[in-house]
């Protein structure tokens, strides 16, 4: 069933004015008319029935109690990587549960966002993969490009995947867990002790080296495991 959001307070009974893009999508793409039901999250993260009554209005039908969230708040620090391969990693982060993205531009990073229609790309990614895993919310986006300015998405547990004694399996189940992943060809020594010291814990991903993408989500599903 599809899903979208809004960014207002709703409830059962409302009459709620959709935007156009939503709307496109519902009658254009999918070619759906006022019989059809779909779902609707809020600002509050309810989530809702909803159908079709004019070309520019839906009308909320009935609340649903579920929730598809994560027991943990999960922030994946991505060190920026080629474009598609970054844009892929993204929507799979946030179909595995990940609440906030941050671009890294780490030191050995190639690729650079200047661009904000880049930010705008993502972020769309970053809707669409919610709509589709019937996310409660949309997580957050931002860049970040000071290895200094970390501290700003640390969580409870902070982990930073590199060659190390522990491995990630054996970390402990948490409120909220933030966890970084280098760009291809891996960390700058320097950065990686600065990063440490802001107090990331090195944990090991196993015996094979991982491409950037891979240890993202391998590192995502390992936490999802223990935060479901």
């Amino acid at each position: 069933m599809q899903q979208y959001f809004t960014d207002k307070k709703i409830c059962v009974g409302d009459d709620l004015e959709m935007n156009n893009e939503d709307l496109y999508h519902l009658i254009k793409v999918l070619r759906k008319d006022d019989k059809y039901t779909f779902r609707i999250c809020d600002a509050s993260h309810k989530v809702f029935h909803a159908h079709l009554i004019n070309n520019y209005q839906c009308h909320i039908d009935e609340e649903l109690n579920e929730n598809n969230e994560l027991d943990c708040d999960v922030t994946c620090i991505m060190s920026l990587i080629k474009n598609d391969k970054f844009e892929m990693c993204v929507q799979k982060l946030v179909e595995l549960g990940v609440k906030r993205i941050v671009a890294y531009q780490s030191v050995r990073s190639v690729v650079k966002v200047k661009d904000e229609k880049k930010l705008v790309r993502i972020n769309k990614i970053i809707k669409e993969a919610a709509e589709q895993s019937h996310r409660n919310l949309i997580p957050e986006l931002y860049l970040c490009t000071n290895v200094k300015d970390l501290s700003k998405y640390m969580s409870e547990k902070n982990y930073i995947c590199y060659e190390a004694e522990k491995n990630i399996t054996d970390i402990d189940k948490s409120s909220s867990i933030s966890y970084i992943i280098g760009p291809e060809g891996g960390f700058e020594d320097n950065e990686y002790k600065k990063i440490c010291e802001l107090g990331f814990e090195s944990v090991s991903l196993g015996k094979r080296i991982l491409r950037a993408e891979t240890a993202a989500l391998y590192m995502s599903s390992i936490i999802v495991g223990k935060c479901q």
